[in-house]
């Protein structure tokens, strides 16, 4: 006797409400190559092995019908080039209309928000987990999007006919998904029936789903260099299969029942990071989303004020003349930095080692509207207390830099790399790591947000491997 079809993941999100509209905000994103497929789903039938509709899974390379946020952090090799990020994200199978099913090349995924300032995000919870789109869908969704890459852009209907890239390349068709970015605050998985998160209503989320979380879009991409032209009213995407014992009769829906699964699996201080640090604040990350970090203790040095703390101000200055006689003969103002190294994860391999960097993150520039120049990371000792240090009991300075940025009069972020410089401290036992920062040698003044502030120095642990887009 045959089983009736097993009901997949998203029928139920029918029941939420709201129109993808554009996002302008802040942002921070991840490109995550294929990795495998199973006929497996660990949100919707988790423990039932080679019983969901076929998916096809990115990032967390061990993604199985038994994952859960644990399994993915203690097995957190991913496809994903932040290296931070072993969340599971799965899209079902794509099949072409001659019936040949095939892999996606790759996902880009864009963790949005808008109106941050009104409705703060609040990072992943460890373990959450996401559904979007309508498996049983048979209309355009408004929370799904089709693109042709040679054609007119996204859009909600099939039916457009994707041609070549460009003369002798590929077909390439994308699916984009976007989740609900209101959670309530408690439930960590879906239900059937029973959704823990929903859409915002014009950036504001309902009084039942509180939480507001980044929201995830995930754009899916099919690289096709065996066809020539692609008719999406054709293609279908995989279904639930209809099970006879342990033997699976595979079904196929269109386009329209596109859908898409995340189970959280990025690292606690990034997830955080990509919110307080990034998000928060309306910046855009890009790609650099922190696997851990730290935040400076700061305060600057005022040769014309030796006797002074400055701990307390909200501006570090910057500001040296090395000219006629020497930086000695004039004033000379200096910050000071000084973090606690974050560690690197465990037991990484040579390579796996190499894709990990430490960076400073500034925010500030040049006071003077005259181009571009240089500043200088000096290393010093960390054993100074930034509530009494002054000019007159600074640290000694060692005048070789660490680092330089060029930096003109744009206040804005800004990254530096000191890689070799922490690992060199890391591997002579210390867990600290300072420097005076001078200026450009030349009498100009440059001024930085202070720890006083939301945008100030951060010593960053970057992760990131790259992912070919073909």
């Amino acid at each position: 006797m045959k089983n009736v079809p097993l009901f997949g993941c998203l029928a139920l999100l029918t029941l939420l409400f709201g129109p993808l509209t554009a996002q302008a905000g802040p942002q921070a994103q991840v490109d995550c190559s294929y990795s495998h497929t199973l006929g497996d789903d660990p949100i919707m039938m988790f423990g039932k092995p080679n019983q969901a509709m076929i998916h096809d899974f990115y990032g967390n390379e061990h993604t199985d019908a038994w994952s859960d946020y644990v399994s993915l952090r203690t097995k957190s090799e991913t496809t994903c080039d932040n290296q931070a990020d072993a969340t599971g994200y799965w899209t079902p199978a794509l099949r072409l209309p001659s019936g040949e099913v095939v892999h996606p090349a790759y996902q880009k995924t864009y963790y949005q928000a808008t109106s941050t300032v009104n409705n703060p995000l609040t990072a992943f919870p460890p373990g959450l987990q996401l559904l979007a789109g309508n498996h049983h869908g048979s209309s355009p969704n408004p929370y799904v999007n089709f693109l042709c890459a040679n054609g007119k852009g996204y859009t909600h209907e099939v039916g457009e006919v994707c041609g070549l890239r460009s003369t002798g390349d590929a077909v390439q068709f994308n699916i984009a998904i976007q989740f609900p970015d209101c959670w309530d605050g408690t439930t960590l998985a879906p239900m059937k029936g029973m959704p823990n998160a929903v859409y915002d209503v014009d950036g504001t989320c309902p009084a039942n789903y509180p939480v507001k979380i980044p929201t995830v879009n995930l754009n899916a991409a099919w690289v096709l260099p065996q066809i020539t032209s692609l008719d999406t009213a054709q293609v279908s995407l995989s279904m639930d299969p209809i099970m006879e014992g342990n033997q699976r009769i595979e079904q196929w829906g269109s386009l329209y029942t596109a859908h898409a699964d995340f189970m959280n699996g990025w690292a606690p201080r990034a997830a955080e990071f990509m919110v307080s640090q990034c998000m928060n604040l309306d910046m855009d990350c890009g790609t650099n989303v922190a696997y851990d970090w730290t935040n400076a203790q700061d305060t600057y040095v005022d040769s014309t004020h030796p006797d002074d703390n400055f701990s307390a101000s909200q501006q570090l200055l910057v500001q040296d003349d090395w000219s006629g006689q020497g930086r000695n003969t004039h004033p000379q103002i200096m910050t000071l930095v000084k973090f606690s190294i974050p560690p690197l994860p465990k037991n990484l391999s040579p390579e796996e080692d190499a894709l990990y960097t430490y960076q400073l993150r500034t925010f500030g520039g040049k006071n003077e509207h005259n181009g571009s120049d240089q500043i200088f990371f000096y290393p010093t000792s960390t054993d100074w207390n930034v509530d009494t240090v002054n000019w007159n009991n600074r640290p000694a300075c060692n005048y070789s830099s660490d680092a330089i940025l060029y930096l003109d009069d744009a206040k804005t972020y800004r990254y530096v790399n000191v890689d070799q410089v922490v690992r060199d401290a890391l591997a002579q036992g210390q867990t600290e790591v300072a420097w005076f920062i001078g200026g450009d040698r030349k009498g100009d003044t440059f001024t930085f947000n202070s720890a006083e502030t939301s945008e100030n120095f951060i010593l960053m642990l970057k992760g990131y491997q790259h992912v070919p887009e073909n």
